[in-house]
């Protein structure tokens, strides 16, 4: 049975205080130095092909999400019409992220393979084609930096469980859609997920690089020209080995 989240806390975001990061009102799950706040990501969006994962919301998504949830609530729309907008709103939302991600999108064709201009539309007029997730839906914070991976989700029972409950029910939701994991820590959650049997193996691309301003360095390499030598600690075999096959299952030559 589904939790109906917003319900519960659309009040407290109506509050004449706007929420912040790692606010305690938002507050919905602790486990030693592991937070877990509310943020708006409930909306599945059950006409999607394409599912970009990330780990976890960050603070710029969290706020963004919770500022756009607050806006349209006090405009009156439903719960429902609120927590749908504000996925779009504040799903890879801030730069350079957005702009990594759709760099990468593009390089690899998705594009081409859903018959638009450009990525960066998915993030505007053709926003019903992706949908964008995280395999922990809500803000999780360890002390008070946001959660890279560690601990371990598949192992730390409190994330496991929201692991399970949550993202492993949009997968169920999401039959049709192609799941593409940004960065080895996504995919190596990914891969566990596909040796329980979560996940078929052939619903998933690995390769990507997660679109954080700490790759943007990386991505630029890897989507450009290439002429400059390898840059520190980049790894261009796992990016071209998904982009190859993704193009060639996707992406007609």
């Amino acid at each position: 049975m589904k939790t109906n989240f917003i319900e519960k806390y659309a009040l407290i975001l109506c509050e004449s205080t706007p929420p912040v990061v790692r606010d305690q009102r938002l507050l919905m799950d602790a486990s030693g130095d592991v937070r877990i706040y509310y943020a708006p990501f409930e909306y599945v969006n059950p006409s999607a092909r394409i599912v970009l994962v990330g780990i976890t919301p960050g603070s710029n998504q969290m706020v963004n999400a919770n500022n756009e949830v607050r806006r349209a609530l006090q405009a009156g729309r439903s719960t429902a019409e609120a927590i749908q907008s504000a996925k779009g709103s504040g799903a890879f939302s801030g730069e350079p992220l957005r702009s990594n991600l759709v760099k990468q999108l593009n390089h690899w064709g998705v594009h081409q393979w859903l018959g638009l201009k450009d990525s960066a539309d998915l993030f505007s007029t053709s926003g019903h084609l992706v949908q964008t997730t995280s395999l922990l839906r809500y803000p999780v914070f360890v002390k008070d930096d946001g959660y890279r991976g560690s601990p371990d989700m598949t192992k730390h029972p409190m994330l496991k469980k929201y692991l399970l409950e949550n993202f492993a029910a949009e997968v169920d939701e999401l039959m049709d859609a192609m799941f593409v994991g940004l960065g080895p820590q996504v995919q190596r959650v990914l891969d566990c997920l596909i040796q329980e049997g979560v996940l078929k193996p052939d619903r998933v691309i690995g390769g990507m690089l997660h679109p954080s301003g700490n790759s943007t360095y990386r991505i630029n390499y890897l989507t450009g020209d290439r002429s400059a030598p390898i840059p520190y600690a980049t790894n261009p075999t796992p990016y071209d080995q998904g982009r190859r096959a993704f193009r060639e299952r996707f992406v007609p030559a």
